[in-house]
């Protein structure tokens, strides 16, 4: 078989194959925080899954789907003057439908880093829990 029917052969079997699950979710996750900071409510709400959970450890709250775009109206002022910035933890272990992220929050007067980890189902957030890691960003 010579070199560019090989390599035609390659091609047609690498498109046959799945997507990578870390390059779908890293889509998503890019997806989900561009809507986070744009306070796009139209596409948050097409990201999340209908029964997800949204789990605010250091603040003791639980949200639903309709819970958390209602409190976007709150979102939108705090985020007004501020810049995010989030990358995989790839020191955390996660499963096929999982992601951890760490996410830093520069706000005008303070500065926090979040562990935010995501469980996925058909291309939706179906939970996601966050903790504080610190009030420095120096480490992100």
């Amino acid at each position: 078989m010579n070199a560019v029917r090989r390599l035609r052969m390659l091609l047609v079997v690498a498109a046959l194959l799945p997507a990578s699950p870390v390059l779908a979710q890293t889509t998503l996750l890019d997806r989900w925080y561009t809507a986070l900071f744009d306070v796009n409510r139209l596409a948050i709400a097409d990201l999340l899954a209908e029964d997800v959970v949204i789990n605010l450890e250091d603040l003791g709250v639980t949200q639903t789907k309709a819970e958390f775009i209602e409190s976007l109206d709150e979102w939108e002022d705090v985020v007004k003057n501020a810049n995010l910035a989030w990358q995989l933890d790839d020191g955390a272990e996660a499963g096929p439908n999982e992601a951890s992220v760490l996410v830093c929050y520069q706000f005008p007067d303070n500065e926090l880093m979040i562990r935010e980890v995501f469980r996925f189902r058909d291309s939706k957030i179906v939970s996601s829990v966050q903790t504080t890691v610190g009030d420095s960003c120096e480490s992100f």
